[in-house]
């Protein structure tokens, strides 16, 4: 994330394009590992056995199927891309009115003026926490395995 931003320089777009740079590549392996394990199930090849077409396939049965962890990948990811964002505004690096910018123009008065830090930091805290609990309550409510 750092190197794609400070090649390319702060600013919101070029955060954005640095965060999807960043993160894209778990989004792929889920995607891929619940395509490759949905695609030999035996309800896909009792498709194929009665003649279904693949684009039928494709939108009945496999995309249906993935959406769950790619559900559970995408609100465990949001949690580490505040923080991203965050620690790149902290730095100097991300867009001026966010939680790691205030953070910054805050730890100059942190000894007469605390609030000024606590309430972001809390704020940053929070988001991550719950997006996370959210991820982890997902993935307990659409995981088959636990359903037992």
């Amino acid at each position: 994330c750092i190197c794609v931003v400070t090649v390319l320089g702060p600013g919101m777009v070029n955060l954005m394009i640095a965060v999807t740079i960043s993160f894209v590549a778990p989004f792929c392996v889920v995607i891929r590992s619940s395509i490759l394990t949905i695609k030999n199930a035996d309800y896909i090849e009792a498709a194929r056995a009665i003649g279904v077409s693949t684009f039928r396939i494709i939108v009945r049965h496999i995309i249906p199927n993935t959406m769950g962890p790619i559900m559970v990948q995408a609100t465990l990811s949001i949690g580490s891309v505040i923080l991203c964002a965050a620690g790149l505004s902290f730095v100097g690096l991300g867009v001026t009115p966010e939680w790691g910018a205030i953070l910054t123009e805050g730890k100059e008065v942190i000894r007469t003026a605390p609030h000024i830090v606590v309430f972001p930091g809390v704020a940053i805290m929070l988001a991550v926490m719950s997006l996370n609990f959210l991820g982890d309550g997902l993935r307990d409510a659409l995981d088959p395995r636990l359903k037992q």
